[in-house]
């Protein structure tokens, strides 16, 4: 299993390589802090057969996963890389690693602009037909 520095994965987004970060924290934790441009999936609504079609980046690039801590990333990883995805990079440190660093860290995501951007997604790429009204929220 790879594994990359929070420092290093910092030189490659500001050196603007193509990055794909999955954030698989609870959702109430990924709101309340995330590594910016990082997506959220819960890892307990993973589902690797779905997310294959999803990828913002084409199946060889690699997917960096971040979760707490990067010792729970690796155990996600090794159940990711079981569902046929092998890929992964895992996020040493986790979000404590990456803050501990003094990397940027975006708060307070707007859940709502969320909903509507990834279900606007799945739309587009077929996967559902319903479309996302967030009044509710």
């Amino acid at each position: 299993m790879k594994t990359i520095h929070s420092l290093e994965l910092e030189a490659r987004i500001e050196a603007n390589e193509p990055i794909e970060i999955l954030d698989l924290r609870e959702r109430c934790q990924f709101e309340k802090r995330y590594m910016p441009g990082a997506h959220s999936t819960p890892f307990n609504e993973f589902d690797a057969k779905t997310f294959v079609h999803s990828r913002e980046l084409p199946l060889p690039e690699p997917l960096y996963l971040i979760l707490e801590r990067g010792k729970h990333a690796q155990i996600a990883a090794e159940n990711i890389e079981l569902r046929g995805l092998d890929n992964l990079i895992v996020v040493e440190g986790g979000m404590q690693g990456w803050e501990h660093n003094g990397l940027h860290v975006d708060r307070s995501h707007n859940v709502r602009t969320w909903i509507t951007e990834h279900r606007k997604r799945l739309v587009d790429m077929g996967m559902t037909t319903e479309t996302c009204n967030t009044g509710a929220l």
